[in-house]
Formats: structure tokens, C-alpha cells, sequence
């Protein structure tokens, strides 16, 4: 089964970032030979899985760097990650969209075909409305010794969220409101457990909260069914939002070359 695709290309740099690169789109940011946004589209177009491409973000920028390329479309940014998405839901609707999406920022030049192709194979696995990645912590520091990431003390062990979406398009207008306070929560844990309620919020305190927990909670008040998926893929989850970030990504794809 072959998925389309959604970049969430409309967010702007960081004053931090913007120190050491000086684009107001984080998406046009050199890393090596490349926009940050090459690698992620370049991740894409080498998996089987994925059949057309919509970019959303600045059309016209992002044109100079897409030339002649099939089956990749642009849809304008939104005032949020929400809002963008929903416009990319827009465009593939009008090409005839996939039974479900993959949704994907920008900001994450480390993803590899292989970081989704295992993503998206396991997800298939479980039925599920809504996939999204989780990955240890060991992974992470393993992979990318010195990485700054914000984890998750759960039962099965300490986790960090990915950046992969894989979202069935039926229940798209269900989750948006939800999916709004969401990305809003997603850097911070107990925002994140607040807003599903006390009793997750105590059983994080107490280190008693559990992946299945988080998941049953999650689809009472989603309605959706929702699985997380650990990647045992450090990739899915290494973002580039400060200043460190950017200078490990510098260093680690100065080489590559497509």
C-alpha cells in the first residue's frame, strides 16, 4: 500500500538559529550541500511506500529548489502546524488523496527511507487511526552521542516523541481542534498529561505510567484509535529547532551528496 505525504514547511527560524543561519523559513537553512528540507523530501521519494509529495510552506521559494520534479505539489502555509496540514489535506483531496497520510516537519534533515519504511510497516501492523513514533533514549544517545532531547520516564522505559504522523484521512476534521493544543504541548510531558487528565497525570508522577495507559486514554478522548510505535530509529526523532541541533546536523551531512 503506497501513502501520501505532507512536509510542514511554513515554520520560521528560531532567533537562535537565525544567528548561525540567516533565513526567516527553517526549511531553506543549509546543512552541508542541501535546504534542510532536500533531505526530508529526499527521505520520501526513496521509499516505496510513498506515492505523491505536497510541500506546505513558501511556494515560491520552495519552487527554486524542486525543479521538474513528479508527483510533488505545494500548498500554502498556515499560521500553525495544524493549519498547514489542512492545507496540504486540501491539495491532495482535489489529486485523489490516500486512505492515509504521512505527515512530516521540516526540521528533521537526519530521516532516512529506512526510519520509514519501519515506521510505516509496523504502523500498518496495528489497524490504528493514528501512528506516531516514540523512540528510547539509548537509541537516541547512541546514534547521536550528546543530543539534547526532552524524555519520558514510562514503564517500558524513558522515551522521546518522533516527528512521524501517520494519520487516517476519514477522522481528519475530528482531530484537528485536539491536534491544535497538541502541537502546542508536544515539547512538554506534563502539559501533554494535563491535558488528558489527572489520573495520567499522577501515574507519570508516580512512574507507574505505561505506553498501553497513555494509548487507551488518548483514544477515549481522541475517539480515534491511536497506537504508539517504537522506532528503534534515532532519526524519527532528532529535530533541528537550536542552535546545537543545527551544528550536529552540519557536522554529521556536510558529506552527502545526492
Amino acid at each position: 500500500m503506497q501513502y501520501d505525504a505532507i512536509i510542514l514547511a511554513g515554520g520560521e527560524s528560531s532567533s537562535e538559529l537565525k544567528k548561525m543561519a540567516p533565513y526567516d523559513n527553517e526549511a531553506l537553512i543549509i546543512i552541508g550541500n542541501y535546504p534542510m528540507i532536500y533531505y526530508v523530501y529526499k527521505a520520501l521519494r526513496t521509499s516505496p511506500f510513498i506515492r505523491r509529495v505536497v510541500i506546505s510552506g513558501p511556494e515560491e521559494a520552495l519552487k527554486n529548489i524542486f525543479i521538474n520534479e513528479e508527483d510533488l505539489y505545494f500548498a500554502p502555509p498556515g499560521s500553525n502546524a495544524v493549519e498547514s496540514f489542512k492545507n496540504g489535506v486540501d491539495v491532495l483531496k482535489k489529486e485523489g488523496i490516500t486512505e492515509k497520510v504521512l505527515i512530516l516537519p521540516t526540521d528533521i534533515p537526519f530521516i532516512t527511507a529506512e526510519a520509514i519504511n519501519d515506521f510505516i510497516a509496523k504502523a500498518e501492523k496495528t489497524g490504528a487511526d493514528f501512528c506516531y513514533p516514540v523512540t528510547e533514549k539509548k537509541v537516541n544517545e547512541d546514534r547521536f552521542p550528546g543530543v539534547k532531547r526532552t524524555y519520558v520516564n514510562l514503564k517500558e522505559g524513558t522515551f522521546t516523541g518522533g516527528n512521524l504522523f501517520l494519520l487516517r484521512v476519514n477522522v481528519v476534521d475530528q482531530v484537528l481542534d485536539m491536534a491544535e493544543k497538541l502541537v502546542a504541548r508536544r515539547k512538554n510531558p506534563l502539559a501533554m498529561a494535563r491535558l488528558f487528565g489527572l489520573n495520567l497525570l499522577f501515574a507519570y508522577f508516580a512512574g507507574k505510567l505505561s505506553i498501553e495507559a497513555a494509548e487507551k486514554r488518548f483514544n477515549k478522548v481522541m475517539g480515534i484509535k491511536a497506537k504508539a510505535i517504537i522506532s528503534p530509529y534515532a532519526e524519527v526523532g532528532v529535530d533541528v529547532d537550536k542552535p546545537s541541533d543545527l551544528k550536529l546536523a552540519q557536522e554529521y551531512l556536510a558529506e552527502v551528496v545526492f
